[in-house]
């Protein structure tokens, strides 16, 4: 990864705000710019020089990993006071810093401890330049995505009647796991029956019966990224309601990807697949929003929602995921992952969409 271009493009930010210093604070925007995967660290970016200062935990890790900070070791001094140390005077200096990722304590004893002209709070302004993938990053999300496709399709010869939701998410983990999988993008979620409705439930002791849809909505990380993918497949034979929900569902993930493209708002995005649902009588049961930006974290910019309010960029990594949740009966989601051209989009996500039965 060309962690000086991203830098770079911090500084050229800094230099038309008139900004001397910029602090970064949360840990997957100090990867993002440094290559640091330590807990702790904080990037304090300069015009001319750079530091990244974490703690004796991470000595050794972070001379291996950063290069472009110089690597400054808290020691037995309080974070605050180490860094004005490696400052010095900034009474002179304009200072930017993650305003969301800072309390109101510690924005007063920044002030109190390292007095600048002036504190300047920023938002967002790291997560703009992580939404726009390069091919790297890209290919990395595709391992991991096919990481996660091997598992699901590795694990739906083993699911039988009387087995626990539990028993088929801890299967497919471990697939990642056997897959190369660094560790789970998020907690498991693998549904059957009427809990399927649950959009986000938790896996239980519940057991699987004939005649059940199961919904499995899994990732895991590859070389720092996410992917995400979501099937619902059917123990027996489904019956008519459940087909018809289905077939809503795949027409709605395929009406969107086929119109996503760089300039599309996210709102008119989630409005592609959201008409289609609508159209077939189920759209009070499509309870959240198209999709999510994926990356370095599981959940980030942009969104595809009714209330998202930029347009797509080329280079965007997204999910679509269109569902249908009926309480009592069972719920279907179909989840791609897409990359974001300026013609069009690249679906990702190789997994069948048909509906598949055991």
């Amino acid at each position: 990864m060309n962690y000086k271009q991203r830098t770079d493009a911090i500084k050229t930010l800094m230099d038309s705000e008139g900004i001397d210093w910029f602090f970064v604070t949360h840990p997957t925007n100090v990867r993002y710019l440094s290559g640091f995967t330590g807990s702790h660290g904080v990037l304090m970016t300069g015009r001319e020089e750079c530091h990244i200062l974490t703690d004796g935990r991470y000595q050794e890790q972070v001379a291996l990993e950063v290069r472009d900070y110089r690597p400054v070791i808290q020691g037995t001094r309080k974070e605050l006071e180490a860094m004005k140390e490696s400052l010095g005077d900034l009474s002179r200096c304009r200072v930017g810093f993650e305003s969301e990722y800072c309390s109101v304590d510690r924005w007063e004893e920044m002030q109190k401890t390292l007095p600048a002209k002036s504190y300047v709070g920023k938002k967002g302004v790291v997560e703009s330049l992580r939404a726009i993938k390069d091919e790297r990053e890209i290919g990395a999300i595709r391992r991991a995505l096919r990481t996660a496709e091997t598992a699901i399709q590795k694990s739906l010869a083993h699911i039988r009647e009387g087995m626990m939701e539990r028993e088929l998410a801890h299967r497919i983990e471990d697939e990642m796991w056997k897959e190369g999988a660094e560790k789970e993008s998020f907690e498991s979620l693998v549904l059957f029956g009427a809990r399927s409705s649950l959009c986000h439930g938790r896996p239980s002791d519940y057991r699987l019966k004939r005649g059940e849809p199961v919904l499995m909505d899994v990732g895991c990380v590859v070389d720092g990224y996410c992917s995400d993918i979501t099937r619902t497949v059917f123990l027996g034979a489904p019956n008519e309601e459940f087909k018809n929900i289905y077939e809503a569902v795949r027409r709605a993930n395929l009406a969107a990807e086929e119109q996503i493209r760089a300039g599309v708002g996210g709102k008119e995005a989630d409005t592609f697949a959201r008409e289609v649902i609508q159209k077939l009588g189920f759209g009070e049961l499509f309870v959240h929003g198209l999709g999510h930006g994926v990356g370095l974290e599981i959940h980030e910019a942009p969104r595809l929602s009714p209330l998202a309010d930029q347009n797509l960029q080329a280079g965007n990594v997204v999910t679509v995921e269109p569902g249908i949740y009926r309480p009592g009966f069972g719920g279907v989601r179909i989840e791609d992952m897409i990359v974001v051209r300026p013609n069009g989009c690249e679906v990702l996500t190789q997994l069948d969409k048909n509906l598949i039965t055991i």
